[in-house]
């Protein structure tokens, strides 16, 4: 009976081996042995050789550039060639920060953004499109994202009452466009634990109504664990929802995803993902202080993957400017009626707790990435890096300013002093800029958001991203936006600090890569480089004012063509 039991689990452990094994080459195919890329104009991001007619790949490899007829020489007959037909050929895009697969969640969830970005005018609709879906998904939390209160008809959140009209016994859950806040039905309160004599958390804060009752507002630290738990997909939900992400980012041309604060959780549904390759592109995951916490005690692993990278930790010094919980120095432009009028915002942290975690994770060799709006916020941030470089000098790790967006002239110039690389959520001045200029910061702050020009006169490499699925990260936007500095409206806001086609080119591909720690693998098409690319059906250099009408033709990683013809639904 022993020798049967160990037949039956040998058999049973080399079917769920094979199994695995068959898995793993269905979503990981092999890169052709040589591939010509020619007859089109081929944009390295590399300084040394800026621009060639054709490229050779082996085997996902970059291996030369040149003219065509001399590359082909290289290799057998066999070599598959993909005519550019006088596109363009550049590294794919990368990711600097974001939240993936957040993009996703129209899979599982309601869009609830209005305009520009989507088409939600009122919470009557919004009510209409939550039962809609409490009819498809019968079970379970009912989620909405990207929902607006200063954009949509009302002007202001649906309350708990109105989300009781939905369901009265399951949690429904609206999440604010910002990430910042949420707003939670009666049955969401009671599934969380929430009564009416809890108490505001530091760096956060529960709505209450006029009659002091809550009201299914939650902010900041009060929402971050309701956001955590009822984000908390099944299995197949969560692969729903990445491989939708994943179709959009290739769609774009993107090549390297990220998700940049992931918690123990998250990080412990990734892990298959990444291990058996069922995610199409790259992606650097930063674990959130608690769960780096954990890696460092041995309690939690994060491992480099052939395509997944364990990255910063990320820490949170305070808000959203548009949910008034940005930290500034001095007081918003206008507040609504119940804030006091000389309002600054908050920190999510105290200055110590900061300094405390930013010091002991650059201590431990640790990139550190902190989340920072306001320049009141900026500047704890920058205290804090300095003490952590005055206690470790000997560690060289570059730290990383999250959104940055209110950085001064001041603050750039200890940036670079302290080795600190910025990256800029710039499309703030596209989808925010007209109300940064008239309720929340006003014209004169609200010219200098996101100051990019003034970064690059200081030679202070940063990055740009659009913190999706805050917003759709579309690098081809962010690169207008950047030259542009066009507001939703139509109207420029602080052109001063737009900057050149070219610098915001490399603040997507190479400057994102040399962020992220991983320049020596993409971000730039020369010999040594993985053939991460995209195929652009004109020169983004020449043609970035109509960028909606440029065309991704084609996309690849490590040599294997993802998009159009690759598994990306």
């Amino acid at each position: 009976m022993m020798k049967t039991w160990l037949g039956i689990s040998v058999a049973l452990l080399l079917v769920v081996t094979a199994g695995l094994a068959g898995v793993h080459r269905w979503f990981n195919p092999p890169a052709p042995p040589a591939q010509l890329f020619y007859n089109g104009s081929i944009l390295t991001m590399d300084a040394t050789f800026p621009q060639a007619t054709a490229m050779l790949v082996q085997r996902g490899e970059i291996v030369a550039l040149g003219d065509a007829e001399t590359l082909r020489d290289r290799v057998s007959r066999d070599v598959v060639t993909v005519d550019l037909q006088g596109g363009t050929l550049m590294p794919g895009f990368i990711e600097a920060h974001g939240h993936f697969p957040g993009e996703g969640l129209s899979a599982v969830a309601v869009d609830a953004n209005s305009p520009p970005i989507g088409d939600l005018y009122s919470i009557e609709t919004l009510l209409e499109r939550l039962k809609l879906l409490a009819q498809r998904r019968p079970d379970g939390p009912l989620l909405a994202y990207g929902f607006d209160d200063t954009t949509i008809g009302e002007q202001r959140y649906p309350s708990r009452q109105e989300l009781d009209l939905v369901s009265e016994t399951r949690p429904v859950l609206v999440m604010h466009i910002s990430g910042h806040f949420g707003v939670l039905n009666s049955a969401g309160l009671a599934a969380m634990g929430i009564s009416e004599e809890v108490t505001d958390p530091i760096g956060g804060y529960y709505g209450r109504d006029e009659n002091g009752r809550l009201n299914g507002v939650l902010a900041e630290t009060a929402f971050s664990p309701v956001r955590t738990s009822l984000l908390n997909l099944s299995g197949m939900d969560g692969f729903r929802v990445m491989r939708r992400a994943a179709h959009l980012y290739l769609s774009r041309g993107i090549t390297f995803a990220q998700n940049g604060l992931a918690d123990a959780r998250t990080l412990r549904a990734l892990a298959p993902v990444l291990r058996y390759g069922l995610l199409p592109m790259r992606l650097s995951v930063w674990p959130d202080a608690e769960a780096q916490e954990q890696i460092s005690s041995g309690r939690l692993k994060l491992v480099r993957t052939p395509r997944g990278y364990p990255g910063s930790v990320k820490l949170v010094s305070d808000g959203s400017l548009q949910g008034f919980t940005g930290f500034l120095s001095e007081p918003y432009y206008t507040v609504p009626e119940t804030y006091p009028p000389e309002y600054l915002g908050f920190p999510s942290l105290s200055a110590e707790a900061l300094d405390e975690q930013v010091v002991r994770f650059h201590c431990q060799d640790l990139q550190v990435a902190i989340h920072a709006n306001g320049d009141a916020a900026i500047a704890m941030s920058l205290d804090a890096i300095a003490a952590a470089r005055a206690q470790c000098p000997e560690i060289q790790r570059q730290p990383v300013l999250i959104h940055a967006q209110m950085a001064t002239t001041e603050q750039l110039n200890r940036m670079v002093a302290l080795d600190v690389i910025p990256s800029f959520f710039n499309v703030h001045v596209y989808y925010w800029g007209d109300r940064h200029r008239d309720i929340f910061l006003g014209p004169e702050r609200a010219g200098r958001i996101s100051p990019l020009a003034e970064a690059a006169r200081l030679e202070l490499p940063f990055t740009l991203h659009a913190d999706s699925p805050v917003v759709p990260f579309q690098p081809l936007q962010l690169v207008w936006n950047a030259v542009n500095r066009q507001t939703a409206s139509g109207q420029l806001l602080g052109p001063e600090q737009a900057i050149t086609v070219e610098r915001a080119l490399k603040a997507v591909t190479i400057d994102a890569a040399r962020q992220l720690g991983v320049a020596e693998e993409v971000g730039q098409l020369r010999p040594g480089l993985r053939a991460d690319l995209v195929w652009l059906d004109r020169d983004p250099r020449e043609s970035i004012a109509d960028w909606k009408s440029i065309q991704v033709r084609g996309v690849w990683v490590d040599g294997v063509r993802r998009f159009p013809d690759g598994m990306t639904e």
